[in-house]
């Protein structure tokens, strides 16, 4: 068939002169050649990628494992990341809602940036000797997906924080408004970190000798996971502790005061005049401490 190689043979100039070019288009139609300058990286990642797909099960397994492994260990450290900050999420309990939401969306801007990096170390599109040179463009978009991300999910946390009239659930304007920023802040911090680490993951365990597609994604998940939800307990802890609804103490003084604000009408001490959220989250507060 035109365009293919002869039996035995190799496509055409598929390494000439330290170089690998990958043809396309039939023999009358040559078509563009994509060239990869072996020297620039792109050879060795091929290599990796040749040696892992012949290797065993248990070789591959092995190869596989310390990555993981150390994932654990970090996601560890994310487990008591959290415990630390457990009164603020006792205080804030939507923020639970809202930590996986970044996790993921994080999660998945850091493997796209990991993706595509290894995808161009074994093109040799990118070098780990040419570091930021490879890493600015990823980081770029990884800016600007974090900035529409951040304006999309505040803006959800605001509106499923909000005081709506319907409903007394003990929440302020002002605290969805301090609420909507921290969540936005978390959100872009997160991604921004997991689109950074994403992108060098690879590129670091090309210079250091590793499979760049065996480590990069675990590693950037747990480096980002570490980072990003600290970062966002912590902003939490000191933006809703200062501006949030809670941050000032109990709602209405004390326990008395907080059922009193959540009744719907003057004159009657039976539980059908007061808004059951509203007492819900009295109830949070004295559970936790605040009243």
């Amino acid at each position: 068939a035109a365009g293919c190689p002869p039996a035995g043979g190799s496509p055409r100039g598929l390494h000439e002169n330290g170089r690998v070019n990958l043809p396309f288009g039939g023999a009358e139609s040559p078509g563009p050649e994509l060239n990869v300058d072996k020297e620039a990286g792109g050879g060795g990642a091929g290599d990796d990628a040749l040696w892992m797909h012949g290797a065993s099960t248990a070789r591959r397994t092995a190869m596989r494992m310390p990555a993981i492994l150390i994932t654990f260990a970090i996601e560890m450290v994310v487990g008591f990341v959290i415990s630390r900050y457990e009164d603020t999420l006792t205080r804030f309990p939507l923020l639970i809602s809202f930590t996986p939401v970044i996790s993921a969306i994080s999660g998945n801007v850091g493997l796209q940036s990991s993706s595509i990096v290894v995808r161009s170390l074994a093109l040799g599109l990118a070098s780990e000797r040419r570091f930021v040179q490879s890493a600015r463009p990823e980081v770029k978009v990884g800016l600007c997906i974090a900035s529409a991300m951040s304006l999309l999910v505040g803006g959800v946390a605001f509106l499923w924080y909000a005081p709506w009239p319907l409903e007394a659930n003990g929440h302020t304007w002002r605290g969805a408004g301090a609420f909507a920023f921290t969540v936005g802040l978390g959100v872009f911090v997160s991604m921004l970190i997991a689109s950074v680490s994403g992108t060098a993951a690879p590129l670091l365990s090309k210079r250091c000798g590793f499979d760049p597609s065996a480590m990069g994604g675990p590693m950037e998940t747990a480096f980002q996971d570490v980072v990003g939800s600290t970062f966002l307990l912590a902003v939490s802890a000191a933006l809703l502790g200062a501006f949030g609804d809670a941050g000032a103490g109990c709602p209405g003084g004390s326990a008395e005061g907080c059922v009193q604000a959540c009744a719907l009408g003057p004159g009657n001490a039976t539980a059908a005049t007061y808004a059951p959220a509203c007492l819900a989250n009295c109830l949070e507060q004295i559970a936790s401490g605040l009243c």
